[in-house]
């Protein structure tokens, strides 16, 4: 099981890969608004559980297990956050920081719940 800080850094290996295709230490930084050296040691931490691959000074890959991975925590990034905005009514700013704490303790049976009111409101919303 991966802690809160774990998943963060790779869905923004996710994020950055979809957008640049390519990732480097230092745009997760950036992204993520931490030090250099706190992405390498949670990079070390991936690389030993197998969830990416990274040559010393290297681009950062996600593996099979880490796309698999990642893919799930964007995908409910993505629902909560959308389930904020078009249930809730909550604005996008708040929707971005709440859904960002949500995805980490959802249960897989909440998430489904959003997923069917989702769908209720408007088919094409995911």
């Amino acid at each position: 099981m991966l802690t809160k800080s774990l998943e963060d850094y790779l869905e923004a290996i996710k994020v950055l890969t979809i957008e640049k295709k390519v990732t480097r230490v230092k745009e997760i930084s950036e992204l993520l608004e931490v030090r250099s050296s706190s992405v390498v040691n949670a990079l070390n931490i991936l690389k030993e559980k197998g969830y990416i691959k990274q040559e010393k000074y290297g681009y950062i890959e996600l593996t099979d297990l880490g796309e698999k991975e990642a893919k799930k925590i964007l995908d409910k990034h993505k629902i909560v956050f959308k389930f904020l905005i078009h249930i809730l009514d909550v604005s996008e700013d708040v929707a971005k920081i709440d859904a960002c704490k949500i995805e980490h303790i959802i249960s897989d049976e909440t998430l489904k719940k959003m997923l069917k009111l989702l769908g209720k409101k408007k088919q094409t919303i995911i």
